[in-house]
């Protein structure tokens, strides 16, 4: 009998040291996956939104790692800083701080830098094995545990913000809710209650680090209402249930702001209406008589929509909103619509099903599967919180895709599942050849997408490619935030557009009028407004609503400065030896410029988005007739190549300006600063074509000089992007970040022009 015992044991050793060299394997891969970066390109923080985070850490850090000592944001959404980011989500930079404070001592910021940067690879790690646990629990089945692992291992649309650097918060949050359904498996299938302490610690982990816990709520209390429907529930599972949701709730308590519910009700109170629910079940089915027992689950169910119909009704009154803007535009797909700054966000448009599987590739259609087998076959609460995670998070991120890094570990996990039950029945069967040839296509897949993965790990961060969508290091950003921080009073505001509101405040270590969220739609449409009107409507608009004077003015108080951002383009004739700006880059970029230029920054951002925001129709400002009338007559013309020169035509729609843009301060500063570089006149967007030019059909149209009254270029960063074959000569493509001053009339500043970073 010891004999048999042995050999069981030694057989078990055996597969958990096989899951170690596979689970570590795939780590390996994923955390190489997203170094690639760093071997191509200088390190930085990524994207936007991190360098907030990176900020937050950096505060926490200088307090000894004190969350609750942290001074309130004072850089942001000018003047109203102070109230707003007081409900700031700082969990992750919280961790990010304590793991950097046995160095901040001798490093100081550089540690902070450091640990936010790497970190990401700890959540390679992290994730993996997350995925890895969980599907091991549910199914029992290792095989689909490892196609889970290794889908989260190789994943594209991890890949495009979880690079190092990228302090992606949903990932993060995903990462502990699966751990959170492992520890639960464990507490049901091994009748061991205690395990719901630790799944309770990662409740608390994910949402201090995401803040979802409004989506992680609802998604638990739909399962256990699910668990109730299917007749599954049981003691063990609410005594498991209720010590996560005390754990969690105790610890998220002493989370400053909003998260915990001894600061906001919405979480604790929340989960422990969930194993109360339970509760109420069990003793409902040892109190009802055998003849009510059928109709419990309608009684429940009449109940519940009472208790939420009543609650809903209750917030109404008093004119709160039952569920967040955010989740309420998932429910209602058609509310976002009616928010114009919705409606310009992309992380807030709705994506084609290519799109998802893109994101997704093969685990899209297998988390399907997973699915069913869950509803059919895996009928505890955990099992349930996943399927109930994976069909919202799926719906959610085809209406809003910002949660796709959330997604993608949903996804993974319901794929591992789906894997786990086809052959797991298979192999029941004895039939081996239909599990080997699906696990040879997913094999398959998932090297595609690992192909892909390493393809978008050679995009360098964005700061350092000034947000482009070229594989180039280009620091026009740089430049100019440097400039900022060193050139710049320490009291000076600084406007830009909403989305380099992060990179100014952290960077610049300035204060901005806007920063990269929506949580102050009024300011963001007075910029709208103030850079699609002229000079004299933006300068009025800083005295009397922000009561912010010009530098040399009696009334002058902080000095302000105005930031504006996009590519332009040097024509050189070779033969004339003469050159022309034109705003923009090259519509066909980078086959030979022909005359027709597109925008990649802030022109486009102020025909589009602008536009939008401000409540401004979009053809007072874009001659929409007159490029579609292009368009139509170049489609019926049967001229060579003219289905091609149409679609460049399409593209130049941001430059097809009407008087009236002419006149906006965007398209002002952008004139008056390459002007005043004095390197060729500027070229006026569709009056002409360089080969109309050259040959000899009509003279170039130039824009008029520009002198702006109140604004003054202080500094203009110059990049180069590329050179491309022009027609008579070539195009030397740059990035311009320009930053203007506001000043009384004829106050006269010296510029700084930044060429090729000299």
């Amino acid at each position: 009998m010891q004999s048999t015992k042995t050999v069981q044991r030694l057989k078990f050793d055996k597969f958990k040291i096989l899951d170690t060299l596979v689970v570590t394997g795939l780590v390996f891969v994923s955390i190489v996956i997203r170094i690639i970066s760093a071997t191509a390109f200088p390190q930085s923080v990524n994207e936007f939104d991190p360098w907030y985070l990176f900020y937050n850490a950096l505060l926490i850090a200088q307090q000894g790692g004190n969350w609750y000592a942290v001074p309130p944001d004072v850089h942001g959404w000018f003047p109203w800083g102070y109230f707003i980011e007081l409900g700031n989500t700082i969990g992750l930079p919280w961790l990010v701080a304590l793991f950097s404070m046995p160095f901040f001592s001798q490093f100081g910021a550089n540690a902070v830098y450091t640990v936010a940067i790497v970190s990401d690879i700890v959540l390679d790690a992290i994730g993996v094995v997350a995925a890895f646990l969980a599907v091991d629990a549910i199914t029992e089945n290792r095989v689909g545990a490892y196609v889970a692992a290794a889908a989260v291992a190789v994943s594209p649309s991890l890949t495009y913000k979880n690079l190092l650097g990228g302090l992606p918060k949903t990932s993060w949050g995903a990462t502990f809710v699966l751990l959170a359904i492992y520890f639960m498996t464990l507490a049901i299938k091994r009748k061991k209650t205690i395990y719901g302490i630790p799944a309770g610690v990662m409740i608390f982990l994910a949402n201090i680090t995401w803040g979802g816990y409004t989506y992680i709520d609802l998604s638990l209390a739909l399962a256990a209402f699910l668990l109730v429907l299917l007749n599954k529930n049981d003691e063990i599972t609410a005594k498991s249930l209720t010590l996560l949701a005390v754990t969690s709730g105790f610890l998220t308590s002493f989370a400053p702001n909003n998260i915990g519910f001894l600061s906001g009700a919405a979480h604790g109170l929340s989960l422990l209406i969930i194993p109360l629910f339970l509760y109420l079940e069990l003793y409902l089915r040892r109190t009802l008589p055998r003849e009510i027992m059928d109709s419990k689950n309608i009684i429940i169910g009449a109940f519940i929509v009472f208790i939420v119909s009543l609650g809903i009704l209750g917030l109404a009154a008093i004119g709160k909103s039952p569920i967040p803007s955010r989740y309420y535009a998932i429910v209602n797909p058609f509310f976002q619509f009616s928010v114009p700054i919705d409606r310009t966000v992309a992380e807030y448009i709705p994506q084609p099903i290519t799109a998802m599987i893109q994101d997704f590739g093969i685990s899209l259609f297998l988390s399907i599967l997973g699915i069913y087998f869950i509803l059919v076959k895996r009928q505890e609460l955990p099992g349930l919180w996943l399927l109930v995670l994976g069909a919202a998070s799926i719906y959610g991120t085809s209406e809003q895709p910002y949660l796709f890094n959330y997604t993608a570990y949903i996804v993974a996990a319901l794929a591992g599942v789906g894997v786990s039950e086809i052959v797991s029945k298979f192999m029941e069967k004895k039939i081996r050849l239909v599990p080997i040839l699906m696990l040879a296509i997913v094999g398959v897949s998932l090297l595609a997408d690992a192909g892909i993965a390493i393809e978008v790990s050679y995009e360098p961060p964005s700061l350092l490619n000034a947000a482009t969508p070229y594989l180039i290091v280009n620091y026009a950003w740089v430049s100019a935030l440097d400039w900022i921080n060193h050139n710049t009073p320490h009291n000076a505001f600084i406007l830009s557009w909403w989305d380099y509101g992060y990179w100014i405040e952290t960077v610049g270590n300035r204060s901005v009028i806007d920063e990269n969220n929506t949580l102050n739609s009024t300011q963001i449409k007075m910029m709208a407004e103030m850079f699609l009107n002229n000079e004299t409507f933006a300068a009025n608009v800083l005295e009397k609503d922000f009561h912010l004077y010009p530098y040399g003015s009696p009334n002058y108080t902080y000095p302000v400065y105005i930031v504006a951002y996009d590519a332009v383009t040097l024509y050189v004739n070779s033969s004339a030896g003469t050159s022309m700006w034109f705003i923009g880059y090259p519509s066909n970029f980078p086959s030979t410029f022909i005359g027709y230029t597109t925008s990649l920054g802030d022109i486009a951002k102020a025909m589009g988005a602008m536009t939008t925001i401000a409540g401004y129709p979009l053809n007072e400002y874009v001659n929409v007739s007159y490029i579609n009338s292009t368009i139509f007559s170049l489609e019926t013309s049967g001229l060579p190549q003219a289905t091609q020169l149409a679609q460049i035509i399409a593209n130049s729609e941001p430059m097809a300006w009407t008087p009236k843009a002419y006149n906006s301060l965007i398209v002002n500063m952008f004139v008056e600063g390459l002007q005043s570089l004095n390197q060729g006149p500027v070229a006026a967007p569709f009056s002409f074509s360089l080969n109309s030019i050259l040959s000899g059909q009509i003279n170039p149209n130039f824009i008029p000089r520009v002198n702006m009254l109140y604004f003054k270029p202080v500094y203009i960063a110059l990049y180069p992007v590329g050179t491309v074959p022009a027609l008579g000569g070539v195009a030397e493509v740059y990035i311009a970040v320009l930053i203007y001053q506001f000043v009384e009339p004829y106050v006269i500043i010296p510029p700084t022009v930044v060429v090729n970073g000299t």
